[in-house]
């Protein structure tokens, strides 16, 4: 099955999510060590959201839902770091389920689909939601919502993040930067999806505090555009990737000390969104 893109050209349709662990998702590198200097990005990238959230709600004590878990790392985070009470893990893959029980044994995790109508974890009764980097992934995102809606306590506070594709992808559909991205949303689409379910929304960018950083980082868009223009959904597979970097010197770059690479103090978190902010953070509440 193929549609087209943003410039016109036949794509296959996307899944959403790569039963390959270390593909589209985050993935620490080091699990059995401290979270926060672990060298993954995408994990730097969460555990930054998670440090935003937990100035703007207490977490400790809490009951929390993991809407699109992933690996776990999220319930070592909040439940070690930060004291949460209870947290839930809940993700469509079971390569990343299985990973998340054999590496976190003392969390809770559950392989189902985030977006069905009859999913269960305990409906109206938790403090906490969090739906991070998720929303991209699902061919219904209202389905999505509703889950988060019946789920969070009338009291209770969800946070729901996804890229903001002006800046992240730079426009281009699909993304050149993540394969399993269904359909990323600019700010006003994100807003109206929010705005049609819940009551308080408030949305913040998530940006890169080094000018520097983000410059790289759209560089590194513009060319994953031009691969997957010339190479299409072949760029997405291991082997050819490995060649193709070989071929641009990305290795030998890296190891003389090349390449983009940040934690999590690296961000910033601004209200209004700025147009150099990659990703949209919504705090939201019934």
């Amino acid at each position: 099955m193929e549609r087209r893109n943003s410039a016109g050209e036949g794509v296959a349709v996307r899944t959403g999510y790569d039963q390959r662990l270390g593909m589209g998702r985050a993935l620490p590198r080091k699990p059995d060590q401290d979270l926060d200097d672990d060298p993954a990005m995408m994990v730097q990238e969460q555990i930054a959201r998670i440090k935003f959230l937990a100035g703007k709600t207490p977490i400790a004590g809490k009951g929390i839902l993991d809407l699109g878990c992933g690996t776990g790392f999220n319930t070592a985070y909040l439940m070690s770091k930060l004291d949460a009470n209870q947290v839930l893990g809940v993700d469509i893959s079971q390569t990343a389920v299985e990973f998340a029980r054999k590496t976190y044994p003392f969390g809770s995790f559950l392989e189902g689909d985030i977006s069905s109508p009859i999913l269960d974890c305990g409906r109206k009764m938790w403090d906490l939601i969090l739906c991070c980097e998720v929303i991209e992934h699902v061919p219904a995102p209202l389905a999505l919502l509703d889950t988060v809606h019946r789920h969070l306590d009338g009291a209770g506070v969800a946070f729901i993040s996804t890229p903001n594709r002006p800046v992240f992808s730079l426009n281009y559909e699909p993304s050149p930067v993540n394969h399993t991205h269904i359909k990323e949303y600019t700010l006003t689409e994100f807003r109206d999806m929010l705005q049609a379910k819940f009551s308080k929304v408030e949305i913040w960018g998530q940006r890169f505090s080094n000018p520097q950083h983000f410059a790289m980082q759209q560089g590194i868009v513009l060319r994953n555009i031009a691969d997957y223009r010339l190479l299409g959904e072949w760029y997405w597979k291991n082997s050819v990737r490995r060649i193709w970097k070989t071929l641009r010197l990305e290795p030998l770059r890296r190891l003389c000390g090349g390449g983009l690479r940040y934690g999590h103090r690296d961000f910033t978190f601004v209200n209004p969104v700025t147009q150099d902010s990659v990703w949209l953070c919504a705090l939201v509440g019934k």
